[in-house]
């Protein structure tokens, strides 16, 4: 029972990464504005808590950030590295605000996992994520993004 139901987590979280991979091939022939790099922890039972720090680096300068977030039918926990590319980033504070995300995905010890937040400015970031957790996400997530002072 235990190895079937690892093999069905494994092949839902193929079809999810499959599926989140669509509107990264879209956007690959544009050139980003940005990179961003954070790490983030997080804590779910149903509901799921999330926090961290980052960095953006925009116009040759590095702008350090936090991240708080929620998401719901997620449960597990474990640590997250994320990478990636910035779209529609016309001046620096469209990047501070609220992102939303609809994600599926699983992770049994490390795994790796693809997302494209959008927020309300219409600032766009395609991630490339290392999860080291053990950690079952169904559902749509969001976060909130602040520049540190």
């Amino acid at each position: 029972m235990e190895k079937s139901m690892k093999k069905s987590v494994l092949v839902f979280a193929l079809i999810a990464v499959m599926a989140l991979a669509v509107p990264f091939m879209a956007q690959a022939a544009d050139k980003p504005d940005g990179t961003v790099a954070f790490k983030t922890h997080n804590v779910a039972v149903g509901v799921g808590v999330t926090w961290g720090d980052g960095t953006l680096t925009y116009k040759g300068k590095t702008y350090k950030f936090s991240i708080e977030g929620l998401s719901l039918l997620d449960l597990g926990m474990g640590d997250v590295e994320a990478k990636g590319e910035v779209y529609n980033l016309k001046k620096l504070s469209d990047f501070e605000g609220n992102y939303s995300s609809v994600q599926a995905g699983a992770a049994l010890g490390k795994g790796v996992a693809v997302s494209q937040l959008v927020n309300d400015a219409g600032v766009k970031m395609n991630l490339k994520a290392v999860q080291d957790a053990a950690r079952l996400t169904l559902a749509p997530g969001g976060m909130k993004i602040k520049f540190k002072k």
